[in-house]
């Protein structure tokens, strides 16, 4: 089976991420709009598909964080829709370092279609380290929509790390 590099997925993450190209009208910019960037590599086979992540030697959790820094950052940039197809296409991914990589992408405050959707999803996963960090997320983007229905979900959760951290978000959660 082959497996892609940790080192060339992040290198792919940031080349998304630093991949510009103006599609928004001159006029657009003219008046003030913030340039909109586009991305073209979204059919990169190793973001898209479900290559199990070699992380060369580095701890998975380790892994899954600088991937989930990446991976922020470089959906941040992209389109809407292209970046709600890889955090979905990860969130679904049977790996569970893809998972945790974008459960630790949501802790960063960027507009992302669905990420209720995502979190959720996360949220009812059976590793207690990506509901760990998908309590952070859920808390991290309460302000934008989040749904607190998770935070109060996770906070009953079996595992007391997952407990502990969705009952730091506030005491109006439990």
């Amino acid at each position: 089976m082959s497996k892609v590099s940790l080192r060339r997925l992040l290198s792919r993450l940031a080349a998304l991420a630093l991949t510009t190209g103006a599609i928004a009208p001159a006029s657009a910019e003219a008046a003030g709009a913030p340039p909109v960037r586009e991305v073209d590599a979204v059919d990169d086979a190793e973001l898209v598909t479900d290559l199990p992540i070699d992380p060369e030697h580095i701890d998975e959790l380790d892994a899954a964080a600088a991937l989930g820094r990446g991976l922020a950052l470089a959906l941040s940039e992209m389109r809407p829709l292209a970046a709600t197809h890889i955090a979905s296409t990860w969130a679904l991914s049977a790996h569970p370092v893809r998972r945790l990589a974008v459960a630790h992408a949501l802790e960063w405050t960027f507009k992302l279609v669905g990420d209720a959707l995502i979190i959720d999803h996360l949220s009812r996963d059976p590793e207690p380290a990506i509901r760990t960090e998908i309590a952070r997320a859920a808390w991290v983007r309460r302000s934008v929509g989040g749904d607190p229905g998770v935070l109060r979900r996770l906070a009953e959760d079996p595992d007391p790390q997952v407990r502990a951290t969705a009952r730091r978000a506030g005491p109006d959660i439990t």
